[in-house]
């Protein structure tokens, strides 16, 4: 009788095992997906960064441009 309580525990031990195993390769290919995501963003936020800087100093050259006429 103890031999049927011992196997019942084992098949539900490989059971529980077997569905954690998937769950957390399911997880951990998410998670890569959302990371790979992340660095998109962050490359394309940096990008519009540097572009905003430099539409900012061609501002500021155009505008000095603007006085030295403006002064003559």
């Amino acid at each position: 009788m103890n031999f049927i309580y011992l196997g019942i525990f084992l098949a539900g031990f490989a059971v529980g095992a077997a569905l954690f195993g998937v769950l957390y390769l399911r997880l951990k290919e998410k998670n890569k997906a959302y990371h790979r995501q992340l660095e998109r963003t962050s490359v394309a936020s940096s990008s519009n960064s540097s572009k905003v800087e430099i539409l900012e100093s061609k501002i500021k050259v155009l505008e000095k441009a603007l006085e030295d006429a403006l002064k003559s």
